[in-house]
């Protein structure tokens, strides 16, 4: 796989005596009076260091239920049209 430059950018907190960009301040908006500036780092830096997150079981399993639900309801419906359309058909 070769490496086309790709680049992640992450939001560092900024020094006071640096002031911050336009573009800094729309992509890192001040928190607590503390300014942040844009910054590019490496994407496997940022792999390395991201924090761990594990999955939330809970909307997993209202996608779930929802995908679930959404089917099994399509097929309920196109089940009694197809037998309602050929009660029609047969009069």
């Amino acid at each position: 796989m070769t490496d086309h430059g790709i680049r992640v950018l992450a939001c560092k907190p900024s020094h006071p005596f640096i002031a911050a960009t336009a573009i800094d301040r729309e992509f890192c908006p001040p928190q607590d009076g503390q300014q942040f500036a844009v910054v590019s780092i490496d994407p496997k830096a940022a792999l390395t260091n991201s924090p761990v997150t594990s999955l939330d079981t809970a909307l997993l399993a209202g996608f779930w239920t929802l995908a679930f639900t959404t089917v099994v309801g399509l097929w309920f419906v196109s089940a009694h049209l197809g037998a309602l359309l050929g009660f029609i058909r047969r009069g």
